[in-house]
């Protein structure tokens, strides 16, 4: 990856961040912690090495940068003994004292805060700590840090010497840092390093051109704004390549071409390895609603916020935390420059955005974008298709939506005409249409929803022999029935294929037809997993609702009614009328989590154990529930 440049000083970062610097100086001044966030390389590290050098020695404040690049990551005790080590050599060289530290093998992060609130007594003022950058340490190391820091937050209401914490980190740790579940929530104050204005860059570009005594055309400046807006580092790249460009010739005098080469070349050789894109890349293909934002600003200039599909959050938004949008004062947002926009246009292609959304679930459009990279002349991509579909169908909530995934996957992959799917259940003697009636195409006749399996027509037939047979041709379309066989049982059903096989070598039909028979048998699999699910699925919907009560009871001066609709075919949800001593009765109402069969039986177990423990305590309703939580929590594991 393309790494640190020390070329790029920290006075001139600081110049063009400095509405960041006044907000970590007022944070130190009212001790509020500070979790300093930028994209990666936007110059974050230079900005705190300025404040721990020039504005700390100004202040008069004792101030300690921690690089915890530097810090061992191995176990968490380790990683404590080492911060407090490091720590206490910093704290050496900044006061000329002495600061014991434990010995290794007794680190912890009680030991370091006691290190801290030790240290504290010690200075008789206050201290800034600053931790950079977060992205150094494995994620559980960092909840530590920041968990450990908070509870020296606590420790400290009390005392005189305050410390001040300030961590910095990457737009992607930002929940982490200062989200709704951050151990420095309610404690802690975000800085976020903003982006640069077209003016503040112009002004970059310019600043660094004539560090290497460099002019340029009105014209090169403007793309080179357009290419670089926003992006510190992009900015110091790309002019330093200008410099290198220019430096060979008798008149350094910047052009438009060249400038277009240098970007081209870039595009070409080295954003693959640019970390800031690197990193939002990452978080982009972690949220699949992050990636659906990004490609519509792809497809547009710029998306008003109300048109894109982002979470709610009163704290963090997480289409900027990639580090590649800028939101304008209209509600707007847009891709910051050209070389963002070239890139991951290049990046996105149909056929890996089918893939990502396929890893996250998303099959209807994974499906699409799959089916679109075929159709584009990629026909590599079948091999992606095709286990998405199989997937999808597993991950289906009933037989239909299986259905429809399974016809999708025909039809993108294999270019079917048509397909319907005919499924037998048990107890019957019939083939059952699983989907809309209305699917076949160029069809105006009415689709039987089910055919008897005695019947002379081509599924029947199909089903009886456990063979495919071919039907009558209707011009240049084929039409073929072929039975559904999971491994070594009876067909579950049959699927009529309509297709166009005309244009295909006769070499090319047999390889489509092996293709397509090992597809189908997984997705027969797949089927029956679904069918079978839903099978168990309204068996335990029977059980359950037979475990309610008939109707209410009779009780004088009181008319009662109840009703239970469950969401699928079982709930969580049940309810009970318990008789009691002396004619009293006692009505339950309950919710176990989730659906299904394990919240069926754990229905039954809960309504088994009140009624049987209500004898006990008719007068104690507090003590009824309590020890049937206890039987509940002894007789399951989970």
């Amino acid at each position: 990856m393309i790494g640190f440049d020390p070329v790029l000083d920290a006075p001139t970062t600081a110049g063009y961040h400095r509405e960041a610097i006044e907000q970590i100086t007022q944070c130190v001044e009212e001790r509020v912690y500070c979790a300093l966030l930028g994209p990666r390389l936007c110059g974050k590290t230079l900005l705190l090495r300025f404040i721990e050098q020039n504005l700390a020695h100004l202040l008069g404040w004792s101030c300690v940068y921690i690089d915890l690049h530097q810090i061992r990551a191995t176990t968490q005790q380790v990683f404590f003994a080492d911060l407090i080590r490091v720590t206490a050599e910093h704290l050496t060289t900044a006061t000329g004292r002495t600061f014991d530290f434990p010995d290794e093998s007794l680190a912890s992060s009680a030991g370091f805060r006691a290190f801290l609130s030790e240290s504290l007594g010690s200075l008789e003022s206050d201290l800034i700590l600053i931790f950079d950058p977060l992205e150094a340490l494995p994620t559980d190391l960092v909840q530590a840090l920041l968990t450990s820091l908070r509870a020296a937050y606590m420790d400290q209401q009390m005392e005189s010497n305050q410390l001040t914490v300030i961590v910095s980190g990457a737009l992607s740790l930002a929940t982490m840092t200062v989200g709704e579940s951050s151990p420095f929530r309610g404690i802690a104050r975000r800085v976020f390093i903003g982006d640069l204005s077209e003016s503040d860059s112009e002004t970059l570009i310019l600043d660094f051109l004539r560090q290497d005594g460099i002019s340029a055309t009105s014209p090169a400046i403007q793309k080179l704004v357009s290419a670089t807006s926003g992006d510190v580092y992009l900015i110091r790249q790309i002019s330093q390549h200008c410099s290198e460009r220019m430096s060979s010739r008798p008149s350094p005098r910047l052009r438009s071409r060249d400038v277009d080469l240098i970007i081209n070349r870039f595009l070409r050789d080295e954003v693959f390895r640019y970390a800031p894109l690197l990193e939002a890349i990452r978080l982009i293909e972690e949220d699949p609603d992050l990636l659906h934002g990004i490609l519509q600003l792809l497809a547009e200039d710029s998306v008003p916020r109300s048109a894109l599909r982002l979470p709610l959050s009163p704290d963090l938004d997480p289409l900027y935390l990639t580090g590649v949008v800028e939101r304008n004062e209209h509600d707007r947002y847009r891709l910051q420059n050209l070389i963002y926009r070239q890139f991951l246009n290049q990046h996105f292609s149909p056929d890996r955005v089918g893939r990502v959304l396929a890893m996250a679930g998303r099959w209807e459009s994974a499906i699409d974008y799959l089916e679109t990279s075929i159709q584009q002349g990629s026909p590599v991509f079948r091999a992606d298709l095709l286990p998405a579909t199989i997937n999808s169908m597993y991950a289906s909530e009933d037989l239909p939506q299986a259905v429809h995934f399974l016809r999708r996957g025909l039809s993108a992959a294999f270019r079917v005409a048509d397909s319907q799917v005919w499924l037998r259940f048990p107890q019957t003697d019939l083939l059952r249409h699983i989907g809309s009636a209305d699917h076949a195409r160029g069809n105006n006749t009415r689709l039987e929803l089910e055919i008897p399996i005695a019947a002379d027509r081509l599924e029947a037939r199909a089903y009886r022999t456990q063979v495919a047979i071919r039907g009558q041709e209707e011009g240049e379309v084929v039409q073929r029935a072929v039975p559904l066989i999971a491994s070594g049982s009876q067909p579950i059903g049959v699927i009529t294929l309509s297709e166009n096989l005309s244009n295909l070598p006769m070499e090319d039909l047999r390889e489509r037809d092996l293709q397509m028979t090992g597809f189908l048998n997984q997705a027969t699999r797949a089927l029956n997993a679904v069918k079978l699910r839903r099978q168990e699925l309204t068996l335990a919907g029977r059980v359950q609702a037979s475990l309610l009560p008939e109707g209410p009871p009779e009780m004088p001066g009181w008319q009662i009614a109840a009703t239970w609709k469950p969401a699928r075919e079982t709930s969580g949800d049940f309810y009970d009328f318990v008789p009691l001593p002396n004619n009293r009765t006692g009505i339950v109402m309950a919710d176990v989590v989730d659906k299904g069969m394990g919240a069926a039986l754990l229905m039954a177990l809960t309504r088994t154990l009140i009624r049987t423990y209500a004898a006990e305590f008719p007068n104690h309703p507090e003590h009824l529930l309590q020890v049937t939580n206890q039987r509940l929590l002894a007789d399951i594991d989970a």
